[in-house]
């Protein structure tokens, strides 16, 4: 008993364009709106402030956390120094300003003794950052 003929030629022909077509615009569309924050691998947690401002543009950045670590541009530096290395990118580069972002359980003293550093190695302005409203 044969219900059905026998068919010549190839089967049935399944075609995938339109679906590869899909998912490129949906992988176009998800890295177009995706947004990317730049986030230091160091951990900081900043102090707050009613007037702090968002900044865009960080040419160089220091950092010091809680247990006296500092870092210069995410590279772990030795206190000793630090001066050496500050005077050589103030050389460097001819931006004059330098970021500094203090834990906020880092000593008063020590984030004084950094800024007094960065002056001295040519930096002009030397800028804190703080958590903007709202952030946490």
């Amino acid at each position: 008993m044969k219900f059905r003929p026998e068919r010549k030629g190839r089967g049935q022909i399944i075609n995938i364009t339109t679906l590869i077509d899909v998912m490129f615009l949906l992988l176009i569309f998800f890295m177009v709106t995706s947004t990317f924050k730049n986030q230091p691998a160091i951990n900081l947690v900043l102090p707050r402030s009613a007037t702090a401002t968002e900044t865009v543009d960080t040419p160089n950045v220091l950092y010091l956390t809680s247990d006296n670590q500092i870092f210069l541009n995410d590279t772990l530096v030795d206190e000793d120094r630090l001066p050496e290395l500050l005077g050589q990118l103030r050389g460097s580069s001819t931006e004059d300003r330098m970021v500094l972002r203090a834990d906020e359980h880092a000593e008063h003293g020590r984030v004084v003794a950094l800024i007094d550093t960065i002056k001295q190695s040519g930096f002009t302005r030397v800028s804190l950052s703080a958590r903007v409203p709202g952030a946490r």
